[in-house]
């Protein structure tokens, strides 16, 4: 008995409809909450793109995105779980009021409302924190090379430093290009969550567009590929106008239907010859009668 009133006084555990109402009502505000962090993100990415590299026919592809979002998910989740259970001042008085007695006088403390300010704050701020490291870590893929950024440049590299490409595609992900170069680092172009800037947009219609091009560059300076998954590239992207030709050319593709046609030409025109040859012949052999035949 002791026991089951200890902990029932031990945490604000909410029952009853105002209990349920709070915990449904907080749950939506999460989610909204981490919906708005999302799309801040992503605008405060593209400011930041377009002013460090606005000069620049570039894009930028956000590495930390994917693993950021979560971290907010939860933080907003904590500050939910700090107002649905730590106990109010008024609570712990009536618990301690009903339940001192039984428990040998010993009082249960309520948290503050400056101390949960105070956390809620900090959990605020961890949010904040999270959402300026997804905005200003990515990669920054440029007509030039390819740089990395965690708020300040990390690394760079040239497309002459690439050894070689690999071409890949899957159900999931579509189509994907990997550059590995020398110091054995590996940079993928196409996959993820991108930003571009203005002058991007006025030279190339999209990323793989900009594929395309570093396509026949690397061509031009023979560095070796490895296309994979070449018929589930086909067969994906053949039926997006504004993607396939660039795809086509990524992949190499040549249509199969020009073989035939030549052959059949070739054909016909075989069958054509071969059949005059015949009337000819025919037409000697019945005129070639004889003569000892003739009365």
């Amino acid at each position: 008995m002791n026991r089951q009133l200890y902990n029932n006084a031990a945490g604000r555990q909410k029952k009853g409809k105002k209990g349920c109402l709070f915990l449904i009502v907080g749950c939506f505000a999460t989610i909204m909450a981490t919906a708005l962090f999302v799309v801040g993100v992503l605008l405060l990415t593209r400011v930041i793109i377009q002013a460090r590299h606005g000069e620049e026919a570039a894009y930028a592809l956000m590495t930390a995105f994917k693993s950021c979002y979560p971290i907010a998910f939860s933080l907003f989740l904590g500050i939910l779980a700090l107002w649905y259970i730590a106990p109010s001042e008024a609570e712990v008085q009536e618990q301690n009021r009903k339940l001192t007695p039984m428990l040998g006088k010993k009082e249960v403390h309520a948290m503050s409302a400056g101390t949960k300010w105070l956390i809620t704050g900090a959990f605020l701020a961890g949010v904040l924190l999270t959402g300026a490291v997804a905005a200003n870590t990515y990669r920054l893929v440029t007509p030039d090379g390819i740089r990395t950024y965690c708020f300040v440049e990390t690394k760079s590299y040239e497309w002459k430093q690439v050894t070689t490409y690999t071409i890949d595609c899957d159900d999931s992900n579509g189509l994907s290009v990997t550059f590995t170069m020398r110091d054995g680092k590996q940079f993928e172009i196409l996959q993820g969550i991108n930003s571009t800037t203005e002058k991007f947009d006025e030279q190339y219609t999209s990323i793989t567009h900009f594929a395309a091009d570093i396509d026949q560059r690397m061509m031009g300076l023979e560095v070796p590929r490895n296309v994979r998954h070449f018929d589930l590239a086909v067969k994906f992207y053949q039926s997006y106008e504004g993607l396939w030709p660039y795809v086509s050319q990524i992949i190499d593709y040549k249509p199969l239907n020009a073989e035939p046609d030549e052959t059949s030409a070739i054909t016909e025109a075989t069958t054509d010859s071969a059949t005059e040859v015949s009337t000819e012949a025919s037409f000697e052999d019945s005129h070639d009668v004889p003569a000892e035949t003739i009365e």
